[in-house]
């Protein structure tokens, strides 16, 4: 009897190890299926908008859900360094703390250079880390996943610190790039959107500068125009029409619009070296994503701090007759070359204006020279004719005049006659001198600037 027991007891134990084994089976092909249903998800909730800030805030705070990160970063990649940092998961507190955003270095910029996916226990174990910028809470588990979009890098995905503590799993891993691979689907359409929708803005703002310019708008209004049209469009913080002065070395803003206008209202800046001043030689747009940081001259930053900075001729090379420059606040999105192809059509339109002004003042002058050809020759051919005839009738009808009185005052007319024919003949001669210089140009009318920069 006593070897019944345990007998008995072998099956159910076996039974009970089969059981749990399934439970947990299921319960991972459960879990599994409700990843997938997430993750088809997040693939519908990332491409449902078009506008692109809510689809790149989206993808952020989609792919730290998904793989159970606190904390999670969009860094988009251009030029080889970390154009911008969309983090989510910071309280507001946290954000203020950081000094500065990372520029991809170390670490992040690693997945720059390499751009695959990458996931580490601790940010701090790999040796291309670089620490955190000061400010920055401390991170340790890492997942990194690249996007693309057509096939170039757009950005990187930053996960860190899994919930519950531990790293990230290779299934973390897998769900991230496939959001990633979506990502760049949904990034492209909302791109495309974006470019159709300021392609129509740009083709309404020129249609709206080009019937200014064909109404005989004053150059000055087209100009001012132009200039508030282009910063809206561009979505820029500031914007200035720049034309050359002291002989084409250095140019002087005529037309400000923006924020902070008392600081470039009228101000002054070299050709050589500056960044106006490379457009306006080049006769090519110049992008600077950081100005703060640079150490390249330009009115348009004057206290405030811009970053991201454009200059765009008014004109093709050879006739460049200004620059249209702009820039955004320090921090914002750099100008992409979309943005200097639209740029520099609208720019254009400011190059027309300028010839055209020019043009209608000569045949403004023109059109006086003729006036006053047209009176110096009625007055030479017809009025002294006249008045000469007159003289002479009244000089041959004192003979005439018995009364000496009479006769004085004939002469005394006649007199007056020859003076009004010889002030006529120094008013024909005038008529036919040069005409006066024509008034100043736009440039030459604005007020000197108080403090001219280099």
């Amino acid at each position: 009897m006593a070897d019944v027991r345990p007998r008995s007891l072998i099956p159910r134990t076996r039974l009970d190890e089969l059981l749990s084994e399934l439970r947990v089976r299921l319960d991972a092909v459960l879990a599994t299926r409700d990843r997938v249903h997430a993750l088809l998800d997040a693939v519908v909730a990332v491409g449902r908008d078009l506008d692109l800030e809510t689809v790149l805030r989206r993808i952020v705070e989609t792919a730290a859900t998904l793989a159970g990160a606190r904390y999670g970063a969009l860094g988009l990649v251009e030029g080889g360094t970390l154009a911008r940092f969309l983090p989510t998961g910071l309280t507001e507190d946290e954000i203020a703390a950081v000094e500065h955003w990372p520029h991809g270095l170390g670490l992040l910029g690693l997945l720059i250079k390499e751009p695959r996916p990458l996931r580490l226990p601790r940010i701090a174990g790999h040796p291309e880390s670089y620490g955190f910028p000061p400010g920055h809470p401390p991170m340790g588990a890492f997942l990194g996943v690249p996007i693309r979009v057509r096939g170039e890098l757009f950005g990187n995905l930053y996960l860190t610190e899994k919930r519950g503590g531990g790293p990230f799993e290779e299934e973390d891993e897998a769900v991230v790039v496939a959001l990633a691979t979506a990502a760049g689907v949904a990034i492209e359409n909302a791109r495309m959107y974006e470019e159709t929708r300021a392609r129509e803005a740009w083709l309404c703002a020129s249609a709206e500068v080009t019937t200014s310019l064909l109404s005989g708008s004053d150059p000055r209004d087209v100009l001012t125009l132009l200039a508030r049209r282009a910063r809206e469009m561009a979505g820029a913080d500031v914007a200035a029409v720049l034309l050359p002065v002291a002989g084409g070395e250095r140019l002087r803003v005529v037309i400000a619009d923006g924020v902070a206008l008392e600081d470039i209202a009228a101000a002054e800046i070299a050709v050589d070296g500056s960044l106006s001043g490379r457009a306006f030689s080049g006769g090519e747009p110049v992008v600077v994503t950081g100005l703060d940081e640079s150490e390249i001259p330009a009115v348009v930053s004057g206290r405030m701090r811009i970053g991201p900075a454009i200059a765009v001729p008014l004109g093709a090379t050879g006739a460049v007759r200004g620059v249209l420059s702009l820039g955004r606040r320090s921090g914002r999105v750099p100008f992409d070359p979309g943005h200097a192809r639209m740029l520099g059509s609208f720019a254009g339109q400011a190059a027309i204006a300028l010839e055209l002004a020019e043009a209608r003042e000569d045949a403004e002058r023109l059109g006086l020279l003729e006036d006053r050809d047209r009176i110096a020759k009625d007055l030479r051919d017809v009025v002294i004719q006249r008045l000469f005839a007159v003289a002479m009738t009244l000089m041959s009808t004192i003979r005439l005049v018995d009364d000496p009185e009479a006769a004085s005052r004939l002469r005394h007319a006649v007199t007056d006659l020859d003076i009004t024919i010889d002030h006529i003949r120094t008013t024909v001669f005038a008529l036919h001198s040069p005409p006066e210089p024509p008034a100043p140009s736009l440039t030459l009318r604005l007020p000197t600037p108080a403090h001219p920069r280099a």
